[in-house]
């Protein structure tokens, strides 16, 4: 007897954007859909809608190639969308997203908001819109939802969701800000699926404590604006530097710098070539690990530290699933939401409300506690994530239920 077979749209998870936390969302969200629709015996087909490149392709997850065939990113509602439709067609592959039985949204993981600008919101909502004209099966992927700062923005956002079947967010935070809003819908709280993403431990000599610091090269320039955009008390380059000096005062550490959004043409963002800046002129003695490839190969990477601290969010959460104690350095909501709130883990650092000295201490005080740390996040894996990620099969699993 032949497998029914199920066609899948994936929007706004790109596995090759070299921001590897928005990799990892692709990466993470094919291995748990590909393991629900092989329980369920179903054949797929997945589309990543929203992708940076258009073509067919496999990628490696558990030693298995996925086939996956890649939809370019375009505003669906821009009056320029259907002039690219039909002069693009192998681009855009409008017959494929038509045909397309289910979409699930990921929404760069904390795009679908406005702090990132009026031209990233407006395309992250119109899918939403775009898919629901076509009338398409959709709910949202665990994901950060707001802050709205435009109430006009804010208005088109809940608008659009109370047309979806699922909303699943990725904090308490979240969940509460759209709960209040949209009370008769399908809400639930959830955890990020970069909890979920394989990896393989990395082995390091452990004649030092080997410290892992992801330091943002966003963050770092002053955000796109290069002017303090994300509004920090801190002064981020000083912390930094004070972060370092601690490290590197510690006789038997190792300090790896962890580059972790490793573009190859946009310097402002681009972690890893503050990192190499900061071994130039500041700490030579640092390792800085390599552009990673795939975001399974930084958590690798990651997992084989003592310790890690950062301000790449995916960074944080690729250590905390692999039980590596972790100082999150947060600058935005996003974090204490799923940190703080939804994990109950309130070892970090806010850079929004904080100051560098207090920031500074809190990190001294966890590192020099890192072992009771494990045993916390242990304990989190073990129930928090576990169940969430239970319930988050169990709500795919009923979505993708034929006719249901």
């Amino acid at each position: 007897m032949k497998k029914t077979k199920v066609k899948i749209g994936i929007t706004w998870a790109d596995p090759y954007n070299r921001n590897l936390g928005v990799a990892a969302l692709s990466y993470s969200t094919t291995a748990i859909i590909v393991d629900i629709l092989s329980e369920m015996e179903l054949q797929y087909e997945l589309v990543f809608v929203g992708s940076s490149k258009s073509i067919e392709d496999k990628i490696l997850i558990n030693d298995s190639q996925i086939n996956i065939t890649n939809s370019f990113r375009i505003n669906f509602l821009d009056w320029k969308a259907p002039i690219k439709f039909l002069l693009y067609p192998s681009k855009f592959k409008l017959r494929k997203l038509v045909g397309l039985d289910f979409i699930i949204d990921i929404g760069e993981g904390d795009s679908f908001s406005d702090i990132y600008g009026n031209e990233r919101f407006n395309r992250i909502l119109n899918s939403k819109s775009f898919f629901t004209l076509l009338g398409k099966k959709q709910l949202l992927l665990p994901q950060t939802i707001g802050p709205f700062n435009d109430s006009g923005h804010e208005k088109k956002a809940f608008k659009v969701m109370k047309k979806l079947d699922y909303i699943f967010c990725r904090d308490k935070t979240s969940f509460d800000y759209t709960f209040a809003h949209l009370p008769q819908q399908n809400i639930f709280e959830m955890v990020d699926v970069a909890f979920f993403l394989p990896y393989t431990k990395k082995k390091l000599s452990h004649e030092k404590i080997n410290v892992g610091i992801n330091i943002s090269g966003l963050l770092w320039n002053g955000g796109y604006t290069q002017s303090n955009q994300f509004n920090l008390k801190v002064d981020y380059q000083q912390l930094i530097k004070a972060v370092l000096s601690y490290f590197e005062s510690i006789e038997n550490v190792q300090i790896h710098l962890i580059p972790h959004v490793v573009p190859d043409d946009f310097p402002l963002e681009d972690d890893h070539k503050v990192a190499m800046e900061i071994k130039n002129t500041i700490s030579p003695n640092a390792i800085v690990a390599p552009r990673f490839a795939t975001p399974i190969e930084a958590k690798s990477y990651i997992s084989g530290l003592d310790f890690f601290t950062g301000a790449r969010m995916h960074a944080c959460i690729a250590a905390f699933s692999a039980t590596v104690p972790v100082f999150p350095m947060a600058y935005s909501r996003k974090f204490n939401g799923l940190f703080s709130e939804t994990l109950d883990y309130s070892t970090g650092g806010d850079m929004l409300n904080q100051t560098d000295a207090i920031i500074l201490a809190d990190l001294k005080s966890a590192f020099e506690n890192r072992n009771q740390l494990v045993d916390i996040i242990t304990k989190r894996m073990n129930t928090i994530v576990k169940e969430r990620g239970q319930l988050l099969r169990q709500k795919l699993s009923d979505f993708f239920l034929p006719n249901k």
